[in-house]
């Protein structure tokens, strides 16, 4: 039985996935996670007829994303995994959203778009679905201004864009005619695509609790925060 949870954006997603089925509970953005983590799993092992001991293996979105809200959820699922006994796997905010496109829409390359506030934009540029699960990845903060010249200056036929809001980046297309873009807000996170995708591609990768931290961008850096 996997176990994810995703504190990264403006709500909380927690789900399970035993067998060959799913079971998702949402926390809303108004809400303390530091005081409904533990209850919310237990609801959601519940909906499952679960126990926490049947959990063998946890998936975390390490960011970047909601700083606090990754911090809380960093530290519990630390414990879990040690009071368990059981692996973590860790996947990023940029592969949540892009492994959360239906697959009709997944045509390469392909960029996948954050919002980071302060007319920033977090991003990554996807070449294959392959390209996905590389790990060590290089990710990039830029200002707007030169996310557009980028967009600008890149000659190709199509781009396809994942932004997770549309409330930035609302001008891409002054820049690029060729662009296609998708909105995947926190609600449309495709959990079972995710939780597919990690069994076939992530399964061998598990890390060591101790090295299990977030990711966040400065700089045109990504960097480890543990």
């Amino acid at each position: 039985m996997i176990f994810f949870i995703d504190t990264a954006f403006d709500i909380t997603k927690l789900a399970i996935k035993k067998e060959n089925s799913f079971y998702e509970e949402t926390i809303d953005a108004n809400t303390n996670i530091s005081q409904v983590l533990i209850d919310r799993t237990k609801i959601i092992l519940d909906k499952s007829r679960s126990k926490k001991k049947d959990i063998k293996l946890i998936i975390f979105n390490q960011g970047p994303g909601n700083f606090t809200s990754l911090r809380v959820a960093l530290a519990y699922i630390k414990a879990m995994a040690f009071y368990i006994n059981i692996p973590i796997i860790t996947l990023n905010s940029f592969q949540i959203l892009a492994l959360s496109a239906n697959k009709n829409y997944n045509e390469y390359p392909l960029i996948v778009a954050i919002d980071a506030r302060m007319n920033e934009v977090y991003y990554v540029e996807y070449t294959s679905y392959s390209d996905i699960f590389v790990k060590g990845k290089s990710y990039s903060l830029f200002s707007y201004e030169k996310f557009y010249g980028i967009l600008k200056n890149t000659k190709k036929e199509k781009i396809s864009i994942i932004k997770n809001s549309d409330s930035f980046l609302s001008h891409t297309n002054n820049y690029n005619n060729s662009i296609v873009e998708k909105i995947i807000s926190p609600h449309n996170i495709n959990i079972p695509n995710i939780l597919k995708a990690v069994e076939k591609n992530f399964l061998h990768s598990e890390e060591n609790i101790d090295k299990v931290c977030l990711l966040y961008i400065r700089n045109n850096v990504a960097q480890k925060y543990k």
